[in-house]
């Protein structure tokens, strides 16, 4: 069976298959998630969906995984004990080495598959860094921020308007995946609702983006979780894990077929 991992190929085999291959690079975080789920649950997640895709795969997509990134812009959750991150600027850094080895090696598009809301904005900025400087096609999926259904009542979750517009961190959707994938790991007894009271009266500032906001987690909650957990069950958690699957399959084989309109010759007057 082929294996959709670059490190189970040799050097020579990778400068083979790489123009023909997309690049796909896991990265998300090591941090807190309030007192019921594991430091790791933004990496479990993004390991889920790397495993479902690559059972999608076995029809012929041609995308080698390189290894999960563990850790990435987390310094939001510094005062929490536990939590790992890089600064901004190394972050950035280890993308832009990442983008450049692909390039190297012979990679014509290289996919990051996020896993944690606090690395968005500087992926956002390295995608568009890495093509003007390597001239790979380079893409960011964000699942947890903007691949996702249409509806919120589609996403397989039931979801309050509160939770939905507030729950952004070991809220409902995040336990029930963990539920699903790692049961064993989710503290069910010390689950608590926390939403910011700061926000209350606002229309404009929440965490939609139509405002920046620079926050830290305990300007926000006191608990580290940010939403409200309870109820989530592992059965929520599989229906939002197979939904967001498809969405990014989705994706995917349009960022295969994808090419840029080709530069035009410039005409002599």
């Amino acid at each position: 069976m082929k294996s959709f991992f670059l490190w189970d190929y040799t050097s020579d085999e990778i400068k083979t298959m790489a123009p023909d291959h997309i690049a796909i690079q896991p990265v998300a975080s090591v941090e807190q998630h309030g007192p019921h789920l594991p430091l790791g649950t933004d990496s479990m997640i993004v390991n889920a969906f790397a495993a479902r895709l690559r059972e999608r795969f076995q029809a012929g997509y041609p995308g080698l995984f390189l290894p999960l990134m563990p850790y990435g812009k987390s310094n939001e959750h510094l005062r929490f004990p536990g939590t790992i991150t890089y600064s901004a600027q190394t972050f950035l850094s280890v993308l832009m080495d990442i983008g450049r080895s692909c390039a190297r090696a012979g990679f014509q598009k290289l996919v990051f598959l996020n896993g944690h809301g606090g690395n968005h904005s500087l992926l956002d900025v390295a995608v568009r860094e890495l093509r003007i400087e390597t001239g790979m096609q380079v893409f960011a999926l964000h699942p947890l921020i903007t691949i996702l259904p249409e509806s919120p009542a589609d996403i397989g979750c039931p979801l309050t308007p509160e939770e939905a517009r507030l729950g952004i961190h070991a809220g409902r959707i995040e336990t029930a995946v963990i539920l699903r994938a790692h049961p064993e790991l989710v503290r069910q007894d010390q689950m608590g609702r926390d939403y910011p009271a700061c926000f209350d009266g606002c229309r404009q500032l929440d965490f939609s983006g139509r405002v920046s906001y620079g926050w830290m987690t305990q300007d926000v909650s006191r608990s580290g979780t940010i939403g409200d957990p309870c109820g989530a069950t592992a059965e929520e958690g599989e229906r939002w894990l197979s939904s967001v699957t498809d969405l990014l399959y989705q994706a995917l084989l349009e960022i295969q077929s994808f090419g840029p309109l080709e530069e035009a010759p410039h005409e002599i007057v």
